[in-house]
């Protein structure tokens, strides 16, 4: 950990956020006013079990992190820094800049925009010793986090999942990263413009709150939309760019399923969309913007 960062001054969230305990830890300090630019400041210490496929930081882990900065930045303006709200997240745009090293720590700033009766906005940027690795902009709704936990209370007194079954042709990504691994086993199956994905949902899966992470939806998004990507134009892939609007909140009870297509690549870029669901449900819209270069 460099020198200028020492986490003894930092703390983790609380009520523990399964998620990010599993993914991270990560920290975050609050330095004078919550609604004022560059007040709260994140830290994720990056760890092999972050990286992609060339070995650098796994796209879906700088979205979780953005969307942790955004949580935090956006959530604390609205309620003083008093952890007194919960915030989540309704909308995020993230450009990526430049590829992170794993082993280096990331850092997310942010400055609070506007806050409402329900909402509130913030824009940030994520780095990596002083160097720009992602922008980012969006959205929460923040609600009493009481509220938030008496909920939470309610869907554990619910009936246990039933076993999570996969389509017999849809295939096991053996060959994803260290990073998709991590979140667990995922499957995918060609289609004719693009690929769709499954994957079974587990506890470690949830926020503080219980339902789905936001960063981990946009992690399982932000995998098939590279994999979607790889699989159509047969170029290795890399997001450029991501926008996501949360549509409705899901729990760990049954698998989420998406579809990703591929309007429309050329040499060098690939756009796409698409919708992650579960039971039919629609969660997550999204589009991405894929940087593409030849394999090997």
């Amino acid at each position: 950990m460099p020198d200028s960062i020492d986490l003894a001054r930092y703390t983790v969230f609380t009520p523990p956020d399964p998620f990010e305990d599993h993914t991270g830890p990560f920290y975050f300090r609050i330095d004078g006013d919550a609604s004022k630019a560059g007040t709260v400041h994140c830290v994720l210490p990056t760890e092999p079990r972050h990286g992609n496929y060339a070995g650098g930081v796994h796209g879906g882990s700088i979205l979780t992190f953005a969307d942790y900065a955004l949580c935090l930045v956006a959530g604390r303006a609205a309620d003083g820094g008093t952890n007194t709200s919960f915030a989540m997240n309704v909308s995020i745009a993230v450009e990526f800049l430049n590829a992170g090293r794993v082993g280096v720590p990331l850092e997310a700033t942010g400055e609070p925009l506007q806050v409402t009766g329900r909402l509130a906005f913030a824009r940030g940027r994520v780095t990596q010793q002083g160097k720009t690795i992602a922008l980012w902009s969006g959205v929460v709704r923040h609600v009493a986090r009481t509220k938030v936990m008496g909920r939470k209370d309610q869907a554990a007194a619910a009936p246990s999942a039933v076993p999570q079954a996969v389509p017999a042709d849809f295939e096991l990504l053996a060959n994803a990263s260290v990073y998709s691994r991590h979140i667990g086993p995922s499957y995918a199956r060609k289609e004719v413009d693009g690929a769709t994905l499954i994957q079974p949902t587990t506890p470690h899966m949830c926020n503080s709150g219980g339902l789905l992470h936001g960063g981990y939806m946009m992690s399982f998004a932000d995998s098939a939309v590279t994999r979607a990507a790889g699989i159509v134009t047969g170029m290795a892939p890399s997001t450029v760019s991501f926008a996501a609007e949360f549509l409705a909140a899901g729990d760990a009870t049954a698998p989420l399923v998406t579809r990703v297509e591929v309007p429309r690549h050329g040499k060098s870029l690939a756009f796409l969309r698409g919708l992650l669901e579960q039971r039919g449900k629609p969660l997550l819209s999204y589009s991405a913007t894929i940087f593409l270069r030849p394999r090997g």
